[in-house]
């Protein structure tokens, strides 16, 4: 049996069905949990780019509907945690509209290879001027 990290994903929603926070937890193999978490506007405009990186990896929409955190696996686990940590600290709608297109554009071996290079120095930064082209407009 291999170990690998265990990722849960929690979406938040109002009494009207909107969502207001979407969430994902990470559990790692050296015993740390992180989570990356947005709310408010991000979320809104983050939340049609998640659901098309869910949907293509089969995930039910009932699981994304639900109340309750769901687990996902570790490739689609790490594609989410991209996907929302590429965009958290964005404050434009139209370049967090644009880093999460590109993100969720992405192949699983995409996702995972810049997943593993956001752990290191200025790889965020690196893919948000890929993905963007940098401009602070």
């Amino acid at each position: 049996m291999t170990r690998s990290e265990r990722y849960t994903c929690a979406i938040t929603r109002d009494r009207d069905g909107r969502i207001t926070a979407v969430e994902v937890a990470v559990d790692d193999l050296d015993g740390g949990h992180r989570v990356v978490r947005l709310e408010g506007e991000r979320a809104t405009h983050v939340a049609a780019f998640l659901q098309e990186v869910l949907r293509s990896a089969g995930l039910r929409g009932r699981q994304w509907t639900s109340p309750k955190p769901f687990a996902l696996s570790p490739t689609l686990g790490a594609h989410a945690e991209l996907l929302l940590r590429t965009v958290k600290p964005l404050r434009r709608i139209d370049r967090i509209v644009g880093v999460a297109e590109g993100v969720a554009g992405m192949s699983r071996e995409e996702a995972s290879y810049w997943h593993a290079q956001t752990r290191r120095r200025h790889g965020l930064k690196a893919l948000r001027v890929l993905l963007d082209g940098g401009y602070r407009r």
